[in-house]
């Protein structure tokens, strides 16, 4: 029964505690499935002996119950002959037979019920183990799913920071003023040209100037 006991805790003494202290509490279920599976496999092992036994016993238990049937009719054979020396001696070998029998047939059938009650644990176990798994599975999506939310959630928490915070009234007033600054440059070049304009009409031509002085 201890082992049993002790199979049947494995999954849940101090599971609480040591899932609060692991960063990953996948890697701590997985362990305690193997955990379980190798214990279900020593039980089995264990198990087989005791079924190899009740076998045994069964083997014996016909072979007394052979051995009475056989005296009993070597009885009838030797009161039939008028032997009653012999059929003495014969029924004192079906007594022996059949007291064996008796011892063997209450052995067989205590082995009997324990090796059910066995096989009934294990069976329970095997279920138990099968659970574990199909809740693996899905502990490892949950866990999975939350562990990426999580940092999902973070990533979107420091965009959100005010340090991190986009103000779109100081970009908006930083790129007006480069471009009134753009503007203002265009201007002084249109005001520059205008200028050169004038002073081209200003210059004076010396062609004309000297025609002047031929005709004096």
């Amino acid at each position: 029964m201890g082992v049993f006991n002790r199979i049947s805790n494995i999954f849940r003494a101090k599971v609480n505690n040591a899932i609060d202290d692991m960063e990953n509490p996948i890697e701590l279920l997985d362990q305690k499935i193997r955990d379980m599976e190798e214990s279900l496999n020593n039980a089995k092992l264990s198990s087989a002996q005791i079924l190899g036994n009740v076998h045994e016993i069964e083997k014996k238990m016909e072979k007394a119950e052979a051995e009475s049937k056989d005296y009993d009719a070597k009885v009838k054979l030797a009161m039939s002959k008028g032997n009653e020396e012999l059929a003495k001696k014969a029924l004192e070998k079906k007594l022996e037979a059949d007291k064996s029998y008796a011892s063997l047939k209450a052995s067989y059938e205590d082995a009997r019920a324990k090796a059910e009650a066995i096989k009934t644990k294990l069976r329970d176990l095997d279920e138990e183990i099968e659970e574990a798994r199909r809740y693996r599975d899905e502990a490892a999506a949950r866990f999975n799913n939350a562990e990426a939310t999580g940092k999902v959630n973070e990533i979107l928490a420091n965009v959100d920071t005010k340090n991190n915070k986009i103000n779109m009234d100081d970009i908006e007033r930083k790129i007006q003023k480069k471009e009134a600054y753009a503007e203002g440059l265009g201007e002084l070049r249109e005001d520059n040209s205008l200028e050169d304009e004038f002073k081209k009409l200003e210059e004076v031509d010396l062609d004309e100037e000297l025609k002047k002085y031929k005709q004096q």
